[in-house]
């Protein structure tokens, strides 16, 4: 499955970079055409993963390119969900509006302000917008479905797709390595 180099990078991450579309949501969207209004498609047990992963004191972000509102209202959720709210987890950080280099850029900001090493910090992200911010990242994760060149340079590609259980595909994998049981939260 990973090899004990690969584990020994996963037992060092502390913070967790994850992409939008395509990783956070299916990639799916769902036009109004009457209001206009566009939905977006996500999995709850991806959701969940990241709670775990919280639980467990990794600090998250979501980098993307959009500015439609969804990356907030998301965070916004996980960010008031009782353990969120209780101060016994770190909150979510969003950052939107960013491709390319400025994921890095961005995402080297936040590492400073938390204190960790980018060799400490995993990334997943599906296309081309990703590839520098997977470049620069101490792990980098593709879903199932990303595009071959994003595979190409991963360490790790998920079995499901993003939106659809690849963000827990990840975090359990991670959860394991470091020992984590998500039972009972130790």
């Amino acid at each position: 499955m990973i090899n004990k180099n690969l584990k020994k990078k996963l037992k060092k991450i502390k913070a967790v970079a994850f992409d939008g579309d395509g990783v956070l949501f299916s990639g799916r969207v769902f036009i109004d055409p009457v209001r206009g209004e566009v939905l977006k498609e996500r999995s709850h047990i991806d959701g969940h993963g990241i709670s775990l992963l919280r639980a467990a004191g990794l600090r998250i972000a979501i980098v993307s390119a959009e500015k439609t509102g969804f990356l907030e209202m998301v965070g916004e959720k996980l960010n008031s969900l009782p353990a969120a709210k209780s101060r016994k987890w770190h909150e979510i950080d969003i950052f939107t509006g960013f491709q390319s280099e400025q994921k890095v850029k961005v995402i080297d900001g936040w590492l400073k302000r938390i204190e960790v090493k980018w060799e400490e910090c995993a990334a997943m992200g599906d296309d081309l917008t990703d590839y520098q911010l997977l470049k620069a990242a101490g792990f980098a994760v593709a879903p199932a479905q990303a595009e071959v060149v994003i595979k190409e340079i991963v360490h790790y590609v998920t079995p499901r797709e993003g939106g659809n259980g690849a963000i827990r595909d990840f975090c359990n994998l991670i959860l394991k390595v470091k020992g984590f049981d998500p039972i009972t939260k130790k």
